[in-house]
């Protein structure tokens, strides 16, 4: 059976390197830092793994 992992390094290089969500205008996108992005990407992942096995 094989397993989901989510991509969250590429995830976060869209969202930081390619978008660069932080420095955006959008209203509440500055609170966007790398740190933050990531614990919730990484959360994310683990219930999508989990939801993927069943």
């Amino acid at each position: 059976m094989t397993t989901y992992t989510a991509p969250v390094k590429d995830m976060q290089f869209v969202l930081h390197e390619l978008l660069e969500v932080s420095k955006s205008d959008i209203p509440g996108y500055d609170e966007l830092e790398a740190d933050f992005t990531s614990a919730v990407l990484e959360e994310a992942g683990k219930i999508a793994s989990e939801v993927c096995t069943r």
